[in-house]
């Protein structure tokens, strides 16, 4: 991975919910951010340093923890945030 080029990753099965986070991120500076479906997440990083990933409230459970176990195995440091679905009405 090319350590100068790192990225923050949005993963999420709603592609408009993770844009809209993406935008967020990025409206406070953040280097890189992508975002990808937890299916296709390890080709959008493609040789890029992973700085940290969002994983999104509409990703189901299986993939939630294979998002998470392949990013501990990628790198067992790299933050990983937990968006839960919102309560209210």
């Amino acid at each position: 991975m090319n350590s100068a080029d790192g990225l923050i990753l949005v993963v999420n099965a709603d592609a408009s919910a993770a844009d809209n986070l993406k935008e967020l991120i990025e409206f406070m500076d953040a280097p890189h951010v992508c975002t990808a479906t937890p299916g296709n997440w390890q080709q959008e990083i493609g040789d890029h340093r992973l700085e940290a990933v969002f994983v999104g409230p509409d990703v189901d459970e299986n993939d939630i923890h294979a998002v998470v176990d392949d990013v501990g195995r990628l790198d067992p440091n790299i933050p990983i945030v937990m968006i839960g679905k919102s309560d209210s009405t």
